[in-house]
């Protein structure tokens, strides 16, 4: 039996706000993990705002890799636009 987990839009914009934040420099990856679950992370990377993988290490912390400067797609920065007002 498969385990389902339901991410709430509320989490998906807080993720896409702070990894934004992270490709712009303004955090580190230490502050993206605090601001934004495994779980959390992994849904916003299969969705159509973000391009990146993520990967759960043994130690409870996880690695993303993206796409460089093209990993917030148009949708993305449009999300973004909408949330920031």
């Amino acid at each position: 039996m498969q385990r389902v987990q339901v991410i709430d839009q509320a989490a998906l914009d807080s993720a896409l706000i702070a990894f934004a934040r992270y490709k712009t420099g303004e955090t580190k990856l230490f502050d993206l993990e605090r601001a934004m679950s495994f779980e959390v992370g992994e849904a916003l990377s299969r969705s159509e705002l973000v391009r990146f993988t993520i990967t759960k290490m043994v130690s409870g912390r996880y690695r993303i890799r993206d796409e460089g400067e093209n990993a917030i797609t148009d949708a993305g920065r449009a999300r973004l636009e909408v949330i920031r007002g």
